[in-house]
């Protein structure tokens, strides 16, 4: 239902006036006096909600509403609304994650994956433990090279984002490079792509990011597709392709051409050529590319849409993952793709490891390639300031380039795989229209230049006066920890003063108790002195008198 954990009690947008039809069933005056038009409003708003997607009937959604009917007490009454409102289908505004929802495992896709990945760990070990020909393995990772530039430059930027336009004999190469990749027809792909761009990670999302690293990999195969994903699907425009004969000729051939172009072709070349052992080829050039360039593939649904930055909208679950755009060669930047999908660069100019990119702008000097779209520096900085999560590096900050983490906290560079933000979004709700796919579904508010730059200006300006009143916070910080450290460095001296002044006058005070003392003894002693002279000189004085 809606995008967060309590998914069920989110109510649709015609609950409240289901709600109030069903009161309005339950006071008896009002049944009493206007019967006919409490039915009335209550046959419109079923037939409503049956003309909908629903995971409620009709019938089941009157049988309960009437329930409702039977019921006094209010806290009963409430109860059972709410029963009924979580039950109450998705309407086209309200497209979210319903987290209650169970998916049906398709075993024959699990099994079939399954199989293949095995036959594709045993390529690998042929490929690289040198059992087949270097010739064969060398071809292998030239196969994938062409097939990943099928999916990334034509699949994805040339006909699913229309980021430019391109000479009739590339869009064949293309076209046969993207069979070559066997990721279904294109139509299949460009569809499912367009729908996961216009609802990402919600429920009409085919590879749901909210669902879990193992679902937007390949959990998404081997299950069932949610009902709002087929429902979704069903209408996104795909007028461009049905008109271009080539596609639909790929779409309505496919499975031959995939048998000739992916399967024969590939093995029979190494076979032929240098003699390679037939076995050898078919797990090699067939098995190993295959799995290879898949799990390439998807790790940019599920990988790029979890560990990494969110420099352009933090709102968003895509990331800028530099190990993915190093496998997909160049589509690992997906929080800026995310965020300006008919870039045909699908980054930001000067980011590295986007082979896709740099090959566009070579066959553009060429005349192969025209009429390439880009988003405007002043979209690019206005979306930055905006909802980036300031990590960005040019107009992000210190605080926000480093807020992130790595596996055991070691080896601290985008490259590294486990490489992510601290900042993680919540799930949200989206329109009806989703996101945007091409310029022209923007609002006018971010195509116009003008209101760009006043935008950007006071971006700008806030962020400067946040950044002044930081850095006069920082100064104080570090005038008071300075203070305190010279406090820290003196405070010691002084006890030593103290104290040894203290000891001082100790010593002083125990030499005058001490010469007091003295004193007293000698003052005694002189006093015993005088007194034995003075009984002397009168003994003596005494005796000479006789």
């Amino acid at each position: 239902m809606g995008a967060d954990s309590q998914t069920k009690t989110i109510l649709c947008a015609k609950t409240p006036e289901l709600i109030e039809t069903a009161i309005a069933d339950r006071k008896p005056e009002q049944s009493q006096t206007d019967p006919h038009s409490r039915g009335s409003t209550a046959d419109i708003l079923v037939a409503e909600l049956t003309q909908s997607d629903s995971t409620l009937s009709g019938a089941q959604f009157e049988k309960a509403l009437q329930t409702c009917s039977n019921v006094v007490h209010e806290a009963e009454v409430d109860r059972k609304l709410k029963e009924i409102g979580s039950a109450t289908p998705i309407l086209p505004s309200e497209i979210g994650t319903d987290f209650n929802f169970k998916r049906e495992i398709v075993w024959k896709n699990v099994i079939g994956f399954l199989l293949l990945h095995i036959c594709g760990w045993v390529g690998l070990h042929l490929a690289f433990w040198r059992y087949c020909d270097y010739r064969t393995t060398l071809y292998t990772l030239w196969l994938m090279y062409a097939s990943g530039q099928g999916v990334t430059m034509g699949a994805h930027r040339l006909w699913s984002h229309r980021a430019f336009k391109a000479k009739l004999w590339l869009r064949i190469i293309l076209l046969w490079m993207h069979t070559l990749a066997g990721q279904n027809c294109l139509y299949v792909w460009v569809r499912d792509h367009r729908q996961h761009h216009k609802f990402s990670d919600t429920d009409a999302d085919p590879h749901n990011a909210n669902r879990g690293f193992f679902f937007s990999h390949i959990g998404w195969l081997l299950s069932r597709k949610h009902p709002k994903v087929i429902e979704y699907g069903k209408k996104i425009d795909m007028s461009d392709l049905e008109a271009d004969p080539l596609i639909m000729f790929q779409k309505n051939h496919y499975k031959l051409l995939y048998t000739i172009f992916a399967l024969f072709g590939p093995t029979a070349i190494p076979v032929y050529f240098w003699g390679e052992n037939p076995w050898y080829a078919l797990f090699v050039a067939f098995f190993f590319r295959t799995v290879l360039s898949l799990n390439g593939t998807w790790s940019v649904n599920s990988a790029a849409h979890m560990f990494g930055t969110r420099p352009y909208d933090k709102t968003m679950w895509p990331v800028e993952n530099m190990f993915v755009s190093f496998v997909a060669v160049g589509e690992g930047w997906h929080n800026y793709h995310h965020a300006f999908p008919w870039d045909y660069r699908a980054s930001e100019y000067g980011t590295p490891l986007n082979l896709t990119g740099t090959l566009i702008d070579i066959l553009a000097k060429f005349g192969a390639v025209y009429d390439r779209k880009t988003a405007t520096p002043n979209m690019v900085k206005n979306r930055v300031m905006r909802t980036g999560d300031k990590s960005h590096h040019t107009y992000g900050t210190d605080e926000g380039r480093s807020a992130f983490t790595t596996l055991w906290n070691i080896w601290k560079h985008p490259s590294n795989p486990t490489y992510n933000s601290i900042h993680t979004p919540k799930p949200k709700i989206l329109q009806s229209d989703g996101y945007a796919l091409i310029p022209d579904e923007l609002k006018q508010s971010e195509r116009d230049e003008d209101i760009l730059s006043k935008e950007n200006d006071e971006l700008m300006r806030r962020q400067q006066e946040e950044e002044n009143r930081t850095t006069e916070a920082n100064q104080i910080y570090n005038k008071l920890s300075k203070y305190i450290k010279e406090q820290q460095q003196t405070v010691p001296e002084s006890v030593d003063e103290l104290l040894l002044q203290q000891t001082n006058n100790n010593v002083e005070k125990a030499a005058m108790v001490q010469g007091k003392a003295a004193l007293n003894v000698l003052d005694c002693n002189d006093n015993a002195l005088v007194k034995r002279k003075v009984i002397t000189g009168d003994a003596s004085s005494a005796s000479s008198h006789h």
